[in-house]
């Protein structure tokens, strides 16, 4: 097998267990014991496909498990962590993949005082249903992130309809991007939506509606090439994040549905702050040592084992609203004594930013780069869940 994609389950495998799909050069693998189920495949494909091909390929996997088996596993939020082995320019590329939240708590109080400086106790807002309520409480307790930003979509739909119901001769794109454009009147779109975007309802319609619902709702059969037209796990997950921020403004500014929970920083505050944070001076470390990522950890290495450095190291400044990413690179020739990684971190000038740990370790010696592509996201505080299958981060 050659290039291929592992993602974390939520509990290990009860039983070895391996499904090879007809007509294909796909393999899925799970052992007994472990919580990391593998997809391999004969074919030399880049990035994309292997993702979104191997999450197919496995959630099919697990159906058949489930049903021959009673043996129901879940994957532990595929949109954030994963390893993939792909093709770029003809080398074959290990790329160790993590999504980290950073939480931000605002809180922000109103006072209301009367003319002569006493406080005005302000009763509650009422209470008010609406019907794209049923779809928000599915979507925030689905174990499936597929299945969440389906329940998510209909939601909209549902808030859409009641502010701007949707006339018998209108297209469902049509429709949405009136919706959206009537939805904007009372409420800033542009805090939705990266800063130098001038249209924000033809941006939301396309990146939601066009790149992930349609493909999510009628997703195509393979074709002989194993190829899926299919969101992958992380543009799933980050558009989620938009998604449920915007659903829940919506709600709230349009129909008085009643909101809990604080303020919350904005897309250009977190691009900012980060900015400053990471643009300069960003170095990406791997070692053999085994310690497993805590909070408190200030060193690449724990043990004093020996640490390599990334050769190249770079900022991507906003991949995603809401987002910012880095990736490490190492040419494998370059490693002297291959080591068994099981440590990567991140540093900022002298502080260690970011550590993650893969338990099994990674076995470098068959492919010619090693990368780590890391994502730090804003996570408001007092706002929904945003990751599904582990636990809600």
């Amino acid at each position: 097998m050659l290039c291929g994609v592992a993602f974390d389950l939520v509990e290990g495998a009860s039983a070895d267990f391996t499904y090879t799909p007809d007509g294909t050069l796909w393999e899925v693998e799970l052992r007994a014991g472990q919580s990391t189920v593998v997809a391999r495949t004969a074919l030399e494909l880049e990035r994309t496909d292997v993702l979104s091909a191997g999450l197919e390929w496995t959630q099919r996997c697990l159906d058949l498990l489930s049903f021959e088996q009673r043996s129901d596993l879940v994957l532990a939020t595929p949109g954030d962590t994963h390893l993939l082995v792909f093709v770029r320019d003809r080398a074959l590329v290990l790329q160790h993949v993590v999504v980290s939240s950073l939480q931000v708590s605002v809180n922000v109080e109103a006072v209301v005082k009367d003319k002569d400086g006493n406080v005005k106790v302000q009763a509650p807002p009422p209470v008010v249903w609406s019907p794209g309520l049923r779809y928000y409480r599915l979507s925030q307790a689905s174990r499936d992130l597929y299945e969440a930003y389906r329940n998510l979509f209909l939601g909209l739909e549902a808030l859409l309809h009641a502010i701007c119901p949707k006339t018998p001769e209108e297209r469902e794109r049509e429709w949405l991007l009136r919706a959206v454009s009537a939805v904007g009147k009372q409420v800033n779109l542009k805090h939705f939506v990266p800063s130098e975007i001038t249209d924000p309802p033809a941006y939301i319609v396309g990146t939601q509606y066009d790149h992930i619902r349609c493909r999510l709702f009628h997703a195509k059969s393979p074709f002989a090439s194993d190829s899926f037209d299919i969101p992958s796990p992380e543009e799933v997950v980050s558009a989620y994040e938009r998604l449920v921020r915007l659903w829940r403004q919506i709600a709230r500014d349009c129909l008085s549905v009643r909101c809990g929970g604080g303020g919350g920083m904005t897309y250009d505050g977190f691009k900012m702050m980060m900015d400053n944070a990471l643009s300069n001076e960003l170095s990406m470390y791997f070692t053999e040592d085994p310690s497993p990522a805590k909070k408190a950890d200030t060193k690449v290495s724990p043990l004093g084992k020996k640490i390599y450095p990334f050769r190249n190291v770079a900022y991507h400044s906003e991949t995603a609203p809401g987002r910012v990413s880095f990736l490490g690179s190492h040419p494998i020739s370059e490693v002297e004594n291959l080591p068994i990684v099981h440590r990567i971190c991140a540093k900022t000038r002298d502080a260690l930013m970011t550590a993650c740990c893969v338990e099994e370790g990674l076995e470098m010696s068959d492919v010619d780069v090693f990368e780590s592509f890391q994502t730090i996201r804003l996570r408001n505080r007092d706002l929904p869940n945003i990751a599904f299958g582990g636990e809600h981060a």
